[in-house]
This record gives C-alpha cells, sequence and structure tokens, in this order.
C-alpha cells in the first residue's frame, strides 16, 4: 500500500513539473526608462568664422529686413517723399509701396509682403517684373517656405498659395472654437499653432509638401510652448512669457531628446534652424530687440556666443541656407555667412 502511495505521489509530482513546464512563461517586464539627464549649456565665445560685410544702401530702412543669400540681396529703403522701396544689391527697384516692405528669396523670384496693408506679389529678382499678385483677403500675417506662401486669412482659417502663381491651391481651418497663431516660417516648411482656450494641449502644424498641412507629434512640454523647433531627433521649446511680470519673451529655451534635456538659455527671440545648427536672439531688449546671437549645434552642451562685428545684433535671418545678422555699432552693419 505505500509502495502504491509513493507511486501516486511521484506520479503527480511529474504532472505537476509537466504543467510548470507547459505553461506560458510570464511576459517580460518593461524595460525601466533610463534616468533623465538634465543639463544646463555653457555659453562660450566663439571668433574666427568667415563673415562677409555686405554693402547696405544709405536710405536703407531696417536694415534687419535685408535678405541675402550667396548671389543675391534684398534692401527695403525709404525715398524722401515717404515711399517704401525694395532694392536689389544692384540698385534695381523690384516693388514699391505705401508701406513698409518685406522681401525674401524664392529661387529666381522674390516674394514681397507689404507689411501694413497685406499685399503680397511676386517679382523678378533681376527686373523687379511682377510674376503675381495675391488678390484675396489683405493680411498682416504671412509666412513662406520653398514653393508656398501662407496667408492668414483670419484666427481661424489660412490660404495656402503657390508662390510661383500666387494663386490659392487649398484652404486649412481649424476646428469650431480653435485658433491658429504663431504662423512662421521654418527651414522643413510653414509652421502653425492650433488652440482653444479650454484645452490644455495645443497641436502643432507644419505644411508638407506639396501644400499638404500635417499635425506634428510632440512632447508634452510643446503643446504648451510658444516656441518649437525641431533639428535633428531634437526637440526645442521655449515657454510663453509671463507678461505680467514684464517679461515680454519666450523662455527658457530647452532641448530634448529621448532622456537628455538641455536649458540652453533663459530668454531667446527668433530661434530658427540654419545650416545644421540653431541659431537665435539672446538677451534681447528695447524696442528694437536687439541683443546677442548665439548658436548651438545639435547634441552640444555649449551654445556659442558669436561674435560679429561691432556692438549688439539684430534677430538673425537665414535665406536659402545663408544666415544674416546686422550689428548696430556706430552705424548698421549687414553681415553674412555662407556657411552656417
Amino acid at each position: 500500500m505505500r509502495r502504491g502511495w509513493i507511486g501516486a505521489a511521484a506520479l503527480a509530482a511529474v504532472v505537476v513539473v509537466a504543467v510548470l513546464v507547459l505553461r506560458d512563461p510570464p511576459p517580460p517586464r518593461d524595460p525601466v526608462p533610463p534616468a533623465l539627464q538634465v543639463e544646463q549649456a555653457r555659453r562660450v565665445p566663439l571668433t574666427g568664422l568667415n563673415w562677409r560685410p555686405v554693402s547696405l544702401p544709405t536710405a536703407i530702412e531696417h536694415p534687419h529686413r535685408s535678405a541675402v543669400d550667396t548671389e543675391r540681396a534684398l534692401f527695403p529703403i525709404t525715398q524722401p517723399d515717404g515711399t517704401h522701396l525694395l532694392v536689389n544689391n544692384t540698385g534695381v527697384v523690384l516693388a514699391r509701396g505705401n508701406e513698409g516692405l518685406t522681401a525674401t528669396l524664392e529661387g529666381a523670384r522674390v516674394v514681397v509682403h507689404e507689411t501694413n496693408t497685406g499685399r503680397v506679389s511676386t517679382v523678378d529678382a533681376a527686373t523687379g517684373g511682377l510674376t503675381g499678385e495675391f488678390t484675396g483677403p489683405k493680411t498682416a500675417l504671412v509666412a513662406h517656405a520653398v514653393g508656398a506662401v501662407v496667408v492668414q486669412e483670419n484666427d481661424q482659417c489660412l490660404q495656402i498659395l503657390d508662390a510661383s502663381t500666387l494663386k490659392v491651391v487649398t484652404r486649412h481651418c481649424a476646428p469650431p472654437g480653435w485658433a491658429i497663431s504663431l504662423l512662421t516660417s521654418e527651414l522643413d516648411g510653414v509652421q502653425w499653432r492650433e488652440a482653444r482656450p479650454d484645452q490644455h494641449c495645443a497641436r502643432w502644424f507644419q505644411l508638407t509638401p506639396p501644400f499638404t498641412p500635417q499635425a506634428l507629434i510632440t512632447g508634452e512640454r510643446a503643446c504648451r510652448a510658444a516656441v518649437l523647433v525641431r533639428t535633428a531627433d531634437w526637440e526645442l521649446t521655449a515657454d510663453f512669457p509671463p507678461y505680467e511680470v514684464g517679461v515680454l519673451h519666450p523662455g527658457p529655451l530647452v532641448a530634448r531628446r529621448e532622456n537628455r534635456e538641455i536649458t540652453l538659455d533663459a530668454t531667446a527671440l527668433d530661434v530658427h534652424a540654419c545650416g545644421g545648427r540653431i541659431y537665435w536672439l539672446s538677451k534681447p531688449t528695447g524696442a528694437e530687440q536687439k541683443g546677442e546671437l548665439v548658436r548651438w549645434t545639435p547634441g552640444d552642451n555649449t551654445v556659442q556666443v558669436l561674435q560679429v562685428g561691432m556692438g549688439s545684433a539684430s534677430p538673425p535671418r537665414c535665406v536659402n541656407g545663408v544666415l544674416s545678422v546686422v550689428t548696430y555699432g556706430e552705424r548698421p552693419q549687414l553681415w553674412a555667412l555662407d556657411e552656417p
């Protein structure tokens, strides 16, 4: 009898072992995410870059609105009678208007925007011949990227134009209750923000070829930010400033990628990618928003303070891969960096 109990016990043990062997193994545990690595970028001076001085016309109105690439330069000037002109580096008048003019280069064409009236046109960069004109609603908010011009119709809708003809290709509107803001020209396309008062998080959009608005996938900080720039898998954001205490510019400027978070600056103005780096105006002051020109290379834990010319700098511009900035010493001087 005892021998039978032993045999039964052995059989039961075999069955238990078999069941344990055949049972599915427990699912693997989720890997523990790496700890957040928080860094503060160091500021270091940088000299010796190959800055190219660009001669300014004597009647230049707003030097920082000049547009410069490797072949051409465009300048807004004001005549004694108050007429506003846009001239190229050979002196040819490309456009004229009753209000201030801004422009950017689109191949052999120039996209001209009359700042206060909202008139948008395209002209030949060499002769000034009119090649296109937008006849839709006049607006002061216009952004431009390669092949496209985006006009903000109101706080809810955009009109997207073909840059070669200024004809409307499509129209994009935010959902009811949402508002469009922060329309900007970025290196990889026109970008804007859509938000509604009762939503914690806003949405960012980018115009992708050909003329397609695409919602961007962003992190938690980006959906509440006033600045968003993305480059080389890094996401740079800057928060809305606390206007109620007199702060006028976004900050802090923070770069994030995976588990790294680098604070680049306390405040930043006109943050844009150019030539694989990020440029902005640091410590902007005064109504003319002058400060220090700085840049950051994705992944670095240093911010380079660029030493160029004399005096404080204007917000930088990037046109066709060429960076330009105006310094204000005894007189304004326009500089271009062909390989930023």
